[in-house]
């Protein structure tokens, strides 16, 4: 019976993220583990405990991995079942090692180190950033909170990884205050620094909503939803590429617009080779006064052999080329195939060729004169990754993607929240163009300006700035995991053999 108390947390956190998005259940999700943590003495059942709860959690939230494998990369089903289950069951030793060792730690120090679970929770969220396959950071705990403006702010600073620290913190402060029945000070403590730490971020959140929101966004963009499918037929496919996005060009008002966006999507002629399609492309850019960004197939020789590369183009108002990004953080199975010998009977999801080499590059492009760069799908998932190029001086981040392969499913839903984070993190605009839904505007506070829906041609509207301005998490990264980490490592040499008095009572 103890273990129903992890999958509790489990499911609780299954409510919070989309399409349930009930955020709120994530401020008591890990009193049930705290609970289960404290009242266990192995770390072996710890472990167990965390791989139970992240089991429950990704298998629930990431259902709709199998019908992608199946339709897209021709498995059969019950192989396609076999490889999700593999998956969810890597995914949840994080959360199985973050109890086991915040136990082992418990059990050799005191339980009052229990406390300091957080910390190690966000050690393993953040490890997710580059394991399995290069990393499947998708449901960290913080992005559960993506609708709560007041209290996202803090992404600026601590990056998604300091909402995942307070929702887990305030789950064992409430329940450290439980076992201690509310006896003396002590137990009293963790309590009040979740309630100043909550209180700390929704004052904080507050200014900088208040700061944002008073910004006059001076451009604005169309983004074309063209809703491409590769289950459409051919000549559907080839219409919708070629002319689809014109004739929704041409329902854009006059001068209503001065960037124009198409997502990423099926790609059934080459922009780099197809020399019609070449001039049709450039002619549509020279109707904005800040041209163009599009989605294609980029080639190139290397080492005697052809190299394909998943590809964003700038193009200015002339028409001219002035940059072209190359993706670099491909998505596995989908793009390429990691492990290729070992996977070698799993077909890559994208047909538009037979896999795509990454790009080397973090590229900024200038649009009028403003540095800018765009980020590919799977790419906005990741933090310190978006953050890079802001470093390098983007002032305008613009993320192209094709959500089709999820079909209607949470998936769209929960890529968007993830990518309002990357928004307030560096305080940045985000022009996110999808090929089926949901494209958005997404303010520097994380607030949606405007929206589409799934599965439908649309046009989403809205404006945009560029900002210069730096945030710490821009300048700095990830220092609040680092930080954390070495907080960690010193609370435990600290205490000595000896350890807390609790240990002693608990012996």
């Amino acid at each position: 019976m103890i273990f129903l108390l992890p999958a509790l947390t489990g499911l609780l956190l299954i409510a919070s993220f989309p399409r349930a998005d009930q955020g709120y259940l994530a401020w008591i999700a890990f009193i049930p583990l705290s609970a289960f943590l404290f009242r266990i003495h192995s770390a072996k059942k710890a472990f167990s405990g965390g791989f139970i709860l992240g089991f429950l959690q990704y298998f629930v939230l990431l259902i709709w991995i199998p019908a992608v494998l199946s339709h897209y990369g021709g498995l059969s089903r019950i192989l396609a079942w076999l490889a999700y289950t593999l998956l969810i069951t890597l995914l949840a030793c994080y959360p199985a090692a973050a109890c086991g060792v915040a136990k082992h730690i418990g059990n050799r120090r005191g339980k009052a180190f229990i406390l300091l679970f957080p910390g190690i929770w966000i050690l393993f969220e953040y490890a997710q950033s580059f394991s399995p396959f290069g990393g499947l950071p998708w449901l960290l705990a913080g992005y559960s909170q993506s609708r709560y403006l007041g209290i996202i702010q803090i992404a600026d600073l601590t990056g998604v990884y300091g909402i995942s620290f307070l929702l887990v913190w305030t789950g064992a402060a409430c329940w450290w205050l439980i076992e201690s029945k509310g006896r003396g000070l002590r137990a009293y403590i963790p309590a009040i620094a979740a309630v100043l730490l909550i209180a700390g971020c929704l004052v904080y959140g507050e200014i900088s909503l208040r700061k944002w929101w008073d910004a006059a966004p001076r451009f604005r963009a169309a983004m074309l939803q063209g809703n491409i499918s590769f289950d459409d037929p051919g000549p559907v496919l080839r219409d919708k590429f070629l002319n689809g996005y014109i004739r929704m060009a041409d329902h854009l008002k006059p001068f209503s617009t001065d960037l124009l966006v198409l997502p990423e999507s099926p790609s059934p002629v080459f922009f780099e080779s197809d020399a019609d399609y070449r001039k049709l492309v450039e002619h549509l850019a020279e109707r904005f006064p800040l041209g163009m960004v599009f989605n294609n197939i980029s080639s190139r020789e290397a080492g005697g052999e052809q190299r394909y590369f998943n590809s964003a183009y700038f193009l200015d108002r002339n028409g001219t080329l002035t940059g072209v990004y190359d993706k670099i953080h491909l998505v596995p199975f989908g793009e390429y195939i990691p492990l290729g010998r070992l996977f070698s009977f799993v077909e890559v999801i994208s047909k538009d060729v037979g896999g795509f080499d990454p790009g080397m590059e973090y590229r900024v492009v200038r649009i009028g004169n403003r540095p800018a760069n765009a980020v590919i799908c799977f790419e906005a998932v990741f933090p310190d990754f978006v953050r890079r190029f802001v470093r390098q001086g983007s002032e305008l981040i613009i993320n192209l993607t094709n959500d089709g392969w999820y079909g209607n499913s949470a998936a769209p839903y929960q890529h968007l929240a993830i990518a309002r984070f990357r928004a307030v993190e560096n305080r940045r605009y985000m022009l996110r163009a999808t090929n089926s839904g949901i494209s958005a505007f997404i303010e520097p506070s994380g607030r949606i300006e405007a929206s589409t829906g799934l599965f439908r041609e649309a046009v989403c509207a809205g404006r945009f700035n560029f900002i210069a301005s730096t945030t710490l998490y821009t300048r700095y990264g990830d220092v609040f995991v680092f930080l954390c980490a070495i907080i960690s490592c010193g609370l435990v040499l600290a205490a000595g053999p000896r350890g807390f008095i609790l240990r002693k009572r608990s012996a």
